[in-house]
């Protein structure tokens, strides 16, 4: 038998033991706390993360997962993975999970669940001897982002087909100045294709040459400010086309910011019918004035012109050839009868005719106005 340790032996021996077993305690402190920081942090994220085995045994997971389980309270750890899944999605995901164990390369794939659309990774977690053992899974829901997606691409379906449509030029400016949208009714009414306008300066292509110094000055404050005489407002101007025709054209500006830039939305009518009609207009109630005042001026001759003519009539036949005055009567009745065809002329006037007079004057021309079509 051995001999008995001292005193100091076994004090020396218990001073270990406390030794280890506060290390111990402090070990298992540090792991509990490393282990609630690890479950805070699983917990603070917006995936469901799960932890499983190869054999899809459950053997940790955050709230999110319980969340998607549908088992919040309930324990799920150490349940199997595909007994709390909804049948008709255990069978892809099993196949991906085996997939991942037999490659030990991640994967990720989307599924319906729950009728939400959710984005899977899943990672390979290795033992010592690069086997996959264990396998994390990241569920997220991306169902708010692939219908914002969704609801994107129909807004741009819906805005094309709008422009498509539009019978009036839409047009976006860049901040640089330079065209970055570009509709149908832009090729017709301007008689450039898209393909060959995009990411052209647009008032060397647009503007007419005496208004390209002041629209240069007013994009370069447009570019710092957004700002400008034209935006909001709609303006009468000219504008070119393909082949350098100038022709009327109605703006409408505004503008908004995108990724730090002011850009400016431009709708376009082309008004040159329009002008075409208010010419007309303008013609057919110069015409109507025209035609008030002939008419006044005809009734107001008329009556006094046949007055003249008839003593003219009388003196012609009340004196013989020879006589000093035959010739001037002659010539009144004549004259007469000119001022009477040229009244008549002026009831007939039917459309608004003028010709040159004196110092760039203009007059109305009787005869061309009165003759018939």
């Amino acid at each position: 038998m051995g001999s008995k340790p001292t005193y100091k032996e076994l004090e020396q021996m218990v001073q270990r033991l406390e030794s280890e077993s506060l290390q111990r305690q402090r070990a298992e402190r540090a792991l509990r706390q490393a282990e609630a920081m690890a479950r805070a942090l699983l917990n603070a994220s917006a995936d469901a993360a799960i932890l499983i085995d190869a054999a899809g045994v459950i053997l940790a997971a955050n709230e999110k997962a319980f969340e998607l389980l549908g088992r919040k309270d309930v324990i799920v750890i150490r349940q199997n993975l595909y007994d709390l899944l909804p049948t008709e999605v255990v069978a892809e995901i099993k196949t991906r999970i085996n997939a991942v164990v037999q490659t030990g390369e991640p994967v990720q794939f989307e599924g319906n669940l729950r009728d939400h659309l959710f984005r899977h990774t899943v990672y390979p977690v290795f033992n010592r001897r690069g086997k996959v053992k264990k396998l994390a899974i990241y569920c997220r829901d991306i169902s708010a982002q692939r219908n914002a997606a969704e609801a994107l691409r129909e807004s741009e379906e819906m805005f094309r087909r709008i422009s498509a449509s539009a019978q009036d030029a839409i047009i976006m400016m860049d901040g640089s100045g330079k065209i970055s949208y570009w509709n149908e009714a832009a090729e017709r009414i301007f008689g450039h294709f898209k393909s060959e306008v995009i990411g052209r300066t647009l008032h060397q292509l647009l503007v007419p040459q005496r208004y390209r110094q002041a629209f240069q000055k007013a994009s370069t404050k447009f570019k710092e400010t957004g700002q400008g005489a034209a935006i909001g407002r709609t303006l009468e101007l000219e504008a070119l086309r393909r082949d350098g025709e100038e022709f009327p054209i109605e703006l409408s500006l505004s503008s908004f910011k995108h990724k730090e830039q002011w850009h400016a939305l431009g709708i376009v009518r082309d008004i040159s019918e329009r002008k075409i009609a208010e010419k007309e207009r303008l013609q057919k109630e110069k015409l109507m004035g025209v035609l008030e005042m002939a008419g006044a001026a005809s009734h107001e001759l008329n009556q006094p012109l046949q007055i003249v003519s008839g003593y003219a009539e009388l003196l012609s036949e009340s004196i013989i050839e020879d006589h000093p005055f035959h010739e001037p009567i002659k010539t009144i009745k004549k004259q007469c009868e000119r001022l009477g065809d040229l009244t008549k002329k002026i009831m007939r006037i039917t459309k608004y005719e003028t010709v040159e007079y004196m110092n760039g004057l203009k007059i109305i021309d009787i005869h061309k106005a009165s003759k018939k079509k």
